[in-house]
């Protein structure tokens, strides 16, 4: 009997659509693609459970006559290439015919379409890749696909979906892909019966982006790049070096020839930009890569799409080239954004007392210009004396005393449970002052982390860490009934919530409405996306007219993605925006009261998100780094 054995069309399609669809949105990107290869300007897209059980694509495209139709549901069937010359001059988004069968083979299939040089559509039904039903029908121009029941006769893959409302955020984030990519198209998602995006079609990209992501999106340290080599350009956003910490740190796109794109290359090339003006003014951001939107255009013979079924990766004929249009783009724009910047200080700097302050950003970019020795310099000069080691800890002599996050508990079971009603006298905690008399100096470095003197040593505590856990803990508190501090706003202030935040957290706000109350929050529901703000919790503070509201937002989904619990994702998030920040001088006052509060907490040694918030060196460790004691 012969071992090898040639495979059904069916199981070839099912392996088929393996490779090409992993979840719903897979489907929805397949189906999307080819309604704007077929001209559409207007696509509607409807899932019920996240696509699951329902993903139906509307377009008013070009459409396809009944002997077209029936073949687009053969396998390697396409209207967009015809030969091999054509692979390497491909300007559409879909090519390898695979989709269509695919999709058809592991759902129940229903394809209704018409041409606009015909009077009838035609419809056909597919089961589980056998067609069942074939007849002529009315219908607008264009094209309607239903597919249904994704997965269901194949439970081992269906297993591997996530929740509902975790495909259909992937359904979401590639929406915002398109819409950016298209602002000429208008885009609707309707999910489980609700209306979750709806994008009306513009000539202007910065209005649909504006859309998007919010209209403040422009002024919130953007830089616009635009670079040219030949026929290959670069052109779009990248952000700044301010402080930031909102859901935007996520948004980090690259479309090359009108796909969103993963490539090694580009992202090495951002990367290398960055990373000078990084180590230079924000070297705890090193390793990570601030928020960018960028388009790069390639002549079609000089790239390859045709690398990966999914079409999310690409291979450069000239990887260099590529390379080097971005980086020098990128290094170019940061330059002239860094000299804005020692600018703005040097002017804020000679303004009298009570005008505006540099920001951070600004004092650390003067510092690094002004003409002072150099660090590099002074370690030459005494190269004999530098240390480079002088406070990192030798493994073999770690000090156990202090716990960075509780030994036995979970960080969940810490996090949820953190306040039972008896006192946790089990914890084996060792407390670091035992008099305030030994912390009464203390004092800041570059005025973000406090140093104090104590008995045996030296205690370090990052301020901004150990606020967000003091506040972490007080709203947790009002989370279970405690009374909350509220401000009341002069004005009320409404908000309009920015849809790529809406269509996510917006649900989660309704059934968690009582919670944001408890907290401090006063809101009434207004229309759509909007909603007023009447009251604020104490801690706020700067409310920044209700900025530090979606920056709140965006963190909370952010949070939700790790945690499922809701008061503590929010806790988390709130205390997140509202603790003191890196570079904020405190008096010695403000520090004695941080201290104080901090060792009133339960779990004073790490922030609400498991960083440790507290480093301890003792006097032995001084000595050995003297060679005092051998």
């Amino acid at each position: 009997m012969a071992k090898i054995n040639i495979l059904s069309e069916d199981v070839r399609n099912k392996i088929a659509a393996g490779e090409v669809i992993e979840r719903p949105a897979s489907v929805v990107k397949e189906l999307v693609e080819n309604s704007i290869d077929a001209g559409a300007k207007l696509i509607t897209v409807i899932v019920e459970k996240g696509g699951k059980d329902l993903i139906q694509v509307i377009d008013n495209g070009d459409g396809m006559e009944p002997d077209d139709a029936m073949l687009s549901l053969e396998s390697h069937a396409t209207s967009k290439i015809r030969n091999v010359g054509d692979i390497i001059h491909i300007n559409s988004l879909g090519f390898r015919g695979e989709a269509l069968p695919s999709i058809a083979s592991i759902s129940n299939f229903t394809l209704l379409t018409r041409s606009r040089n015909l009077e009838t559509a035609v419809r056909i039904d597919i089961i589980d890749g056998k067609l069942k039903d074939v007849q002529k029908t009315s219908s607008n121009p264009g094209t309607t696909i239903w597919v249904r029941g994704l997965f269901k006769g194949l439970p081992a893959r269906r297993k591997f979906l996530r929740t509902d409302t975790v495909e259909l955020r992937h359904i979401l984030k590639y929406f915002h892909y398109q819409a950016i990519l298209y602002p000429e198209i208008s885009f609707k998602l309707i999910a489980d019966g609700k209306e979750r995006l709806n994008y009306i079609a513009s000539e202007d990209r910065q209005q649909r982006m504006s859309e998007i992501f919010g209209s403040g999106f422009f002024s919130d340290d953007v830089i616009p790049v635009s670079g040219v080599s030949g026929e290959y350009s670069v052109s779009g956003y990248i952000f700044g070096l301010e402080e930031r910490g909102d859901q935007l740190i996520d948004a980090q796109y690259t479309f090359i020839n009108g796909r969103f794109i993963n490539d090694k290359t580009v992202k090495h090339s951002i990367k290398s930009a960055y990373e000078p003006f990084v180590l230079k003014t924000r070297v705890w951001m090193k390793g990570s890569t601030p928020p960018y939107i960028l388009f790069i255009d390639v002549p079609p013979t000089q790239i390859d799409v045709n690398v990966s079924p999914t079409k999310n990766e690409v291979r450069f004929r000239e990887n260099q080239r590529v390379h080097s249009l971005i980086f020098e783009t990128l290094s170019r724009a940061l330059k002239r954004y860094e000299d804005e910047k020692f600018a703005s200080a040097r002017e804020k700097f000679l303004s009298p007392p009570g005008s505006e302050r540099p920001s951070s950003l600004e004092r650390d970019i003067f510092v690094h210009k002004a003409d002072v020795p150099r660090y590099g310099e002074y370690k030459k000069e005494h190269a004999n004396l530098f240390q480079d080691d002088l406070f990192r800890q030798p493994l073999e002599e770690a000090q156990a005393d202090i716990p960075i996050v509780n030994p036995y508990l979970s960080e969940r079971e810490d996090q949820l449970d953190a306040f039972p009603e008896l006192p946790n006298d089990s914890v084996p905690y060792k407390l670091l002052f035992q008099s305030e008399e030994e912390y009464i100096n203390p004092w800041q470095l570059h005025n973000t982390y406090i140093f104090v003197q104590v008995e045996d040593g030296l205690v370090i505590i990052d301020q901004h860490a150990a606020h967000e856990r003091i506040l972490y803990e007080k709203l947790i508190h009002r989370t279970s009934g405690a009374p909350a501090t509220r401000q009341k706003l002069i004005i009320p202030l409404v908000i309009d919530i920015p849809p790529y935040i809406a269509s996510e957290i917006k649900d989660l706000m309704d059934e968690n409405w009582e919670i944001f109350e408890k907290i401090g929050f006063m809101l009434k529901k207004f229309s759509g996306d909007s909603i007023v703000i009447e009251e604020i919790p104490a801690e706020l503070g700067d409310f920044q007219g209700g900025k530090v509201f979606i920056d709140i937002l965006k963190q909370l989904e952010t949070e939700m993605q790790v945690s499922s619990d809701f008061r503590d994702s929010l806790a988390k998030s709130i205390s997140c925006k509202a603790a003191i920040k890196a570079n904020t001088k405190l008096t010695r006052k403000e520090m004695l009261a941080l201290i104080n509060n901090l060792f009133a907490c339960r779990v004073p040694y790490f922030c609400p998100h498991g960083r440790p918030l507290i480093v301890k060196m003792s006097l032995m460790d001084f000595e050995k780094k003297f060679k005092r004691v051998l």
